[in-house]
This record gives structure tokens, C-alpha cells and sequence, in this order.
């Protein structure tokens, strides 16, 4: 006899959503005022960066083009974006915010690289979600050291969550009035080996607790699809602004979180089912990503003893 899942019999319609796993990474937020002789000279980083005006008019060369940031001007720089800040007009002071970001959803992520936006300004619904979320974050940032450092953390992370979600309905925006997802540049067959490549690295982390491990890395996942390692990598870093091997860890990390909170998985089922053979080499890569170890973590998240 045919047997059905709970819900399925005489049911008449239905759809499922994606599951959705993200993680949503915010480094050296902070707010700044400085004085007409600050300048920061150009460089470059891998994480998406944000950049906003509190008061006066800021100097910004991004990608070899000059930008005049004006009070409330917000400029967007994707990862790999030589940068600069010229600093403040002459004579004048300048005050900032700035926040570096990393998503590794990858949707989310090659929209935002597409985008190819530097200086967002005007009066969009999407805009001010942004700046209502960069508020938060400026008002947490300004109150620390005067607030419950778990409190602010709180409101932090709040803040994240709304620049995520403004982010998310800027792309959204953006993408339907040009009707395009593609870098400049492009071809569709980069595309496609891309998706093939984050397809084969998520199959490999969720089946490993199967196979027993999660196979050859980049390089079967090159042999597998016919190119070399060194085009794999080209093509996913073209795509996503980031490497094959990034990508993995933040996929095992998350991984290893979400199953550290079933507390009835010992260390040892957690590291076999993410493809490790031998339960240390887990530990102390999990140590070294989050400063913690396993059950460090672990005790962190299960619930305060009550007193």
C-alpha cells in the first residue's frame, strides 16, 4: 500500500517555498568625525561596503570616478572596488558612518554584485528602508559604551536583519525595472558553470554524513565537470565575489551551528555527518572560524540556569 506524508491525502493544492539558510556578516561598523586634514588612501577588501555622510560633504574616488558625497548621500561599494576618501572639503570637518558587510546567500549575493550603483540618493521607498536601517546602526554604535552590552547587540542585530531585508527589496526593485541579473560582460555559460559549482558544493556537504566525506574539494568538482580547477575558481569568484573554498566553509559553518542546537548530536555525529573523519580536525576548524570550540558554542546558545 502507498503510503503518504502527513497533510498529502486529499489535499487538492499546494505549494512549498525554498527553505532559505543565510548568514549575514557586518564588520568594522563605525561612526567617525574628522577634521579637514583626514584622508584615507585607496584600497580594496573582499566584503560589500556602505558608506554614508552625517554632516558635510566627503571626497570619494571609487573605481577611478570622482563622487562628491553630500549630508545623507549613501555610496555602495561591491568587494574587490579600489576606493578612497579624498576627506572633507577644505577648511571643513566631516562626519561618517561605514560598515563592511558579507552575505552568503548566493542569490542574494550575484544580485548585489550586478548592481551597478555607487551613489544611492533620492527619495525610493528602498532608500529609505536602507537609511532607516544605517540609522539604527548609527544610534547603536554612538550609545555602546553607555548601553547593556546585550541589549545593544540585540539592537544590532536588529539592524542587520533591516539592512538585510532593504537590501533584498532594493535588488528587487532594481532588478524589475531593468529586467537583467547579469554581470556586464558575462556569458552564460560562466553563469551556468557557477550555479553547476554551488549546486555541487551544497549536495556535497548535505549527502557527506552518506558518502562518508565531502569528496575532492574544487578540484573534483572541476574534473566532474570537464574544466580545470583554475576556471571553476575564475568563474565562481566572476560570479559571486567570492571563492569555491570560501563558499564551503560558510556553507560547513553554518551547518555545524544549526545542528550544535540539537543538543541529543554529540560532537562526534555533528563532525561524521559534515564529512569529517576525524572529530578534532572538526573542532579545531570550528575553533579557529568562530574563536569558540563546539561545545563552547553549544553553552552559549542553550538557555540561562534559572537562580
Amino acid at each position: 500500500m502507498k503510503s503518504y506524508e502527513p497533510g498529502i491525502l486529499h489535499s487538492l493544492d499546494g505549494r512549498m517555498s525554498p527553505d532559505i539558510q543565510a548568514a549575514f556578516h557586518i564588520f568594522a561598523a563605525h561612526w567617525r568625525k574628522v577634521s579637514a586634514a583626514w584622508q584615507y588612501p585607496g584600497h580594496t577588501h573582499p566584503m560589500f561596503e556602505i558608506n554614508i555622510v552625517l554632516q558635510g560633504r566627503q571626497q570619494m574616488i571609487v573605481g577611478g570616478r570622482p563622487f562628491m558625497q553630500e549630508s545623507g548621500d549613501i555610496l555602495f561599494i561591491r568587494p574587490g572596488v579600489q576606493h578612497s576618501s579624498l576627506g572633507a572639503e577644505p577648511g571643513s570637518e566631516l562626519t561618517y558612518y561605514c560598515l563592511h558587510f558579507d552575505i552568503d546567500d548566493l542569490t542574494l549575493r550575484r544580485a548585489l554584485m550586478t548592481m551597478d550603483v555607487v551613489c544611492l540618493s533620492g527619495d525610493t521607498v528602498e532608500l529609505r528602508a536602507i537609511r532607516s536601517a544605517l540609522d539604527h546602526f548609527i544610534s547603536s554604535t554612538i550609545l555602546s559604551e553607555a548601553s547593556d552590552a546585550q541589549l545593544n547587540r540585540l539592537i544590532t542585530l536588529n539592524a542587520s536583519l533591516q539592512l538585510f531585508t532593504a537590501l533584498s527589496g532594493w535588488v528587487l526593485a532594481e532588478t524589475a525595472a531593468v529586467s537583467k541579473g547579469a554581470l556586464p560582460g558575462v556569458s552564460d555559460n560562466t553563469i551556468a558553470l557557477a550555479n553547476a559549482i554551488e549546486g555541487l558544493l551544497q549536495e556535497s556537504v548535505f549527502t557527506a554524513a552518506d558518502t562518508g566525506s565531502r569528496g575532492g574539494g574544487i578540484e573534483g568538482i572541476a574534473a566532474q565537470l570537464g574544466y580545470s580547477p583554475n576556471h571553476c575558481n575564475r568563474a565562481f569568484q566572476q560570479i559571486y565575489g567570492m571563492s569555491p573554498r570560501q563558499y564551503l566553509s560558510d556553507l560547513i559553518i553554518r551547518h555545524a551551528k544549526l545542528l550544535l542546537l540539537d543538543n541529543s548530536l554529540t560532537v562526534e555525529m555533528i563532525a561524521h555527518r559534515l564529512g569529517y573523519r576525524d572529530v578534532s580536525h572538526f573542532s579545531k576548524q570550528f575553533k579557529r572560524w568562530t574563536g569558540l570550540p563546539p561545545m563552547g558554542y553549544r553553552r552559549l546558545t542553550e538557555e540561562p540556569a534559572e537562580s
